[in-house]
């Protein structure tokens, strides 16, 4: 039986090695899957509003934000300017943090650990309250510096032992166990009897992601099953239709495009009749591009965020959006970087007295049910204790939306 010190120690040593060789694929495909020509419909904003205009003054706040750019992967700049497009609205719109405005300090890292390190360096060195981080796959690398100075470290997208655990880090979402979770008891509502998860197998990933996933499941009365296929296998017909044997009533695709095509490709050509589910990176543009739009209908997505309701926080991430960064893809990781800015923003307007790392991280731990924006209502409380063993994490449910001609639709709370 695993301990609570046991599991612990688990969770932070496999960090990069176990989850992010699945995580470092997906940001490289999905990084790229919006449009790079430059126009944007109109259409892809949906239902809008009007901001009001309410301006912040006086000596701003410094805030750091490291954005995965310049390297050979991880490409993420959509994050950073939707996190610049938050920064404009909390100046411009919502009257500041406390009536003052937000001077965001941005550093680029390679998503590897050297530039990481120093971006968490040159943050604390530059005096910032707080750092916040998109979706990337350096969390070991630059958990510890920002940590260890005491600078609270925010997202909403960590996959690494430093992020999850770590003291002064805090997950607003409940992350990849929250993912899991949400999967399991949709299945189980579904009445799946097995469900069989296929995943890029890049070290130990099959058993960390079972360790995460499996406790949900059996919790759910559902089977789980994990298939790990190596990165970069061209044909993934043998691995899925040897999953197919086990008669599963789903199959649970977690990995990176590349994957995703595969297996769905496979099913198609199998026949398959069974139910898909998937994280999102599996309905990126480029997999409908290269799957065609028939082979991910009907496929049920799990995360953290959605872009596709007209629940007010929604609305209002399209309306910012449309108004401070209008050519950016708003379906891709520009959640990423909106997402975690904009609620740091709604736990530290209250600080009592001068705003600095200390105070900001005593705000933040003292945190209660607040909004997470774009998750359809959900909140986060870092207590410590919202997610056993992962004290880090800070929230706790997940959105499931489904593929219905090729657009997300009916989004759906599940905790």
């Amino acid at each position: 039986m695993t301990t609570h010190r046991s599991a612990r120690t688990a969770l932070s040593g496999v960090g990069l090695r176990l989850f992010l060789p699945v995580l470092a694929a997906a940001l490289a495909v999905s990084g790229c899957a919006g449009s790079d020509d430059g126009e944007t419909s109109s259409i892809q904003y949906g239902t809008t509003t009007e901001l009001p205009s309410k301006p912040a003054s006086g000596t701003p706040i410094k805030i750091g934000f490291v954005s995965s750019e310049g390297g050979a992967l991880g490409q993420l700049p959509d994050a950073r300017v939707a996190a610049e497009a938050a920064t404009k609205y909390v100046n411009e719109n919502l009257g500041g943090i406390a009536g003052r405005p937000i001077d965001l300090v941005v550093c680029k890292q390679k998503e590897e650990p050297a530039s990481a390190r120093e971006c968490g360096n040159q943050l604390v060195a530059a005096g910032v309250v707080a750092v916040v981080a998109p979706a990337n796959s350096q969390g070991d690398a630059i958990v510890p510096v920002v940590s260890g100075a005491g600078v609270p470290y925010v997202t909403t997208v960590g996959p690494s032992g430093a992020e999850m655990t770590s003291p002064n880090s805090f997950v607003l979402s409940g992350g990849l166990p929250a993912t899991f979770a949400a999967a399991a008891k949709y299945s189980g509502t579904k009445g799946y009897k097995r469900v069989v998860m296929l995943v890029n197998d890049a070290g130990s990933v099959v058993s960390a992601i079972k360790m995460l996933a499996d406790p949900s499941f059996r919790g759910a009365g559902v089977a789980l099953d994990l298939v790990g296929i190596p990165v970069g296998t061209p044909d993934m017909t043998p691995q899925v239709s040897a999953a197919l044997a086990q008669n599963p009533d789903a199959v649970f695709m977690v990995g990176e495009g590349g994957l995703c095509t595969s297996v769905l490709r496979a099913l198609e050509t199998l026949n398959a009749k069974v139910d898909k589910l998937s994280v999102s990176t599996c309905v990126g543009q480029d997999v409908a591009e290269a799957t065609g739009p028939a082979a991910v209908e009907g496929t049920h997505v799990f995360s953290s965020a959605e872009m596709v309701s007209e629940h007010p926080d929604t609305v209002l991430f399209r309306t910012v959006m449309a108004k401070y960064a209008p050519q950016t893809d708003i379906y891709g990781f520009a959640f990423s970087g909106y997402q975690p800015l904009l609620g740091l923003v709604r736990a530290i307007q209250n600080v009592q007295g001068e705003y600095t790392a200390a105070s900001v991280l005593e705000a933040v731990k003292s945190a209660r049910d607040v909004p997470v924006p774009l998750s359809m209502g959900l909140t986060y409380t870092c207590d410590g204790k919202q997610v056993f063993v992962l004290t880090s994490v800070c929230g706790r449910g997940a959105i499931v939306t489904t593929v219905r001609e090729g657009k997300s639709t009916d989004p759906q709370v599940i905790q």
